[in-house]
């Protein structure tokens, strides 16, 4: 299965700039921990966390004060892809809501918590909290492409479908929805379809290596790599360090018999993302 692009990364970042848990201001919440909130502003997900632990470390606080300084130490993990760590942040927080009777289906608190469980691999666990979080946002298109890329994780990818297909509803400009649903169709084998819909993603974002790949691979897919080469050339040159661009232009540059040039990309392709079972078969089979 092609891994759906950087919804890690993507999760990472919404999830740092998402709204608060609780109901002060901007400006009192900053008086509570300056650092960490300058440094959430700043995107620096580092110092985000020193800045937060340090801050929970100094003094007690009211569990909703405490509860936030939490969302956002775990939300600042996300931004270095440390899952195990977000996840424990995250618990704490439900741990204190459960002491509290606090409302433990609050949408940013599930959908976070689910982008942990994808980090750690772990998407039975993510849907569970991502269904929470749909019914509660309904029309948030991130939390769907979240739960489409869940499912396609557990290859259920008839519901993956059906997620992404709510993201572009809620948001016909968010990229990831179009991307998403165009995998999603490969994998039920609805070429036709898949194509569309990256073409979809290249009108919205034409310079994207996402697009550009959702596309060449659709195109790979349907029989037409001829068509895409050019497309996978764009997107490898965009995003040379992607195991699965590389690998869509390996298989494009196979479809059309040049064989040796993809046999060497197949390589490169293993040699940047060894975890793919995609990659790895092809690797072997070429190799």
């Amino acid at each position: 299965m092609k891994v759906l692009p950087a919804l890690t990364a993507l999760g990472a970042a919404f999830a740092l700039t998402s709204a608060p848990a609780c109901s002060q201001s901007a400006s009192e919440r900053a008086e509570i921990c300056p650092d960490g909130y300058d440094a959430l502003s700043e995107n620096d997900a580092g110092r985000a966390v020193e800045a937060f632990e340090a801050c929970l470390n100094a003094r007690q606080y009211d569990w909703p004060v405490e509860a936030e300084l939490r969302l956002r130490l775990g939300s600042a993990h996300l931004g270095l892809e440390q899952g195990r760590e977000a996840l424990i942040a995250f618990n704490r927080i439900f741990a204190l809501i459960e002491d509290q009777g606090g409302n433990a289906d609050n949408p940013l608190l599930r959908r976070n918590r689910a982008v942990a469980y994808l980090q750690l691999e772990r998407p039975a666990d993510a849907i569970e909290d991502l269904e929470i979080a749909a019914a509660g946002v309904p029309d948030d298109a991130f939390t769907h492409v979240l739960l489409g890329s869940a499912h396609m994780d557990l290859e259920q990818h008839a519901e993956a479908v059906a997620a992404f297909d709510r993201a572009v509803r809620a948001e016909p400009g968010f990229l990831s929805g179009w991307v998403g649903r165009s995998a999603a169709f490969i994998e039920l084998e609805l070429y036709e379809r898949a194509v569309e819909d990256a073409r979809e993603a290249v009108a919205i974002e034409p310079e994207s290596p996402d697009a550009l790949n959702a596309l060449c691979w659709a195109l790979v897919n349907d029989g037409r790599a001829a068509q895409g080469l050019s497309l996978c050339e764009q997107a490898v040159e965009a995003d040379p360090e992607s195991g699965a661009i590389v690998h869509s232009l390996a298989s494009a540059l196979e479809q059309v018999g040049r064989e040796r040039e993809a046999r060497r990309l197949f390589a490169r392709a293993y040699e940047l993302d060894p975890d793919s079972d995609t990659i790895a078969e092809d690797y072997e089979r070429t190799h």
